[in-house]
């Protein structure tokens, strides 16, 4: 009896993973940004240019069964040079000796995302609200694609990030939103 009932959840684990499929993002309809609260009044908003991942889903259940993503932290856009060249520098990311930042999803829950995150060569767990929609049809491609929203925050001083400058001059709290465009391989 015992065979029986091993083997039917050993099988039912099988089917349930059929289902899941690895994705490709688009690079052309997704990105990876974030805004700070400056001065405590405004924010300051930017993102990452260069990013990369991996990502594999069942579409029928809208599980994610495993997510990893990195970013190349020189490519950081702000819309300003001389803020970008100060976020580079030592007292921030230090791009030069941490060049890459990366996050490893560990579970999915419900509308929650578990991981850890690497900034600066420091890993913290975090924890995300996440949002999958589709799967759905692209009528250009006729590929399968789905649309995946990530959103939380981060607090820069975990991960000793212009760990100098105060909460009145830069927010501890960072906004994080990630919005991928994936497609069925």
């Amino acid at each position: 009896m015992k065979k029986i009932m091993f083997s039917a959840l050993a099988i039912t684990a099988l089917l349930s993973l059929s289902h899941a499929k690895p994705y490709t993002i688009d690079m052309a309809h997704s990105s990876v940004s974030f805004d700070i609260k400056h001065l405590s009044l405004s924010k300051v908003s930017g993102g990452f240019n260069n990013f990369d991942g991996k990502i594999d889903i069942d579409p029928k259940s809208k599980k994610i069964n495993s997510l990893e993503g990195s970013v190349q932290i020189k490519s950081i856009d702000t819309k300003n040079q001389k803020r970008e060249d100060h976020l580079n520098a030592s007292d921030f990311f230090d791009s030069k000796k941490f060049p890459d930042g990366k996050f490893v999803m560990t579970k999915h829950e419900g509308n929650k995302i578990y991981g850890n995150l690497t900034l600066r060569s420091i890993t913290k767990p975090v924890v995300w609200d996440i949002e999958v929609n589709g799967p759905g049809i692209n009528p250009m491609s006729k590929q399968e694609f789905m649309a995946i929203e990530i959103t939380g925050k981060v607090n820069r001083k975990d991960f000793d990030i212009g760990k100098s400058f105060g909460d009145m001059i830069l927010s501890d709290l960072v906004n994080i939103n990630i919005q991928l465009e994936v497609y069925a391989k």
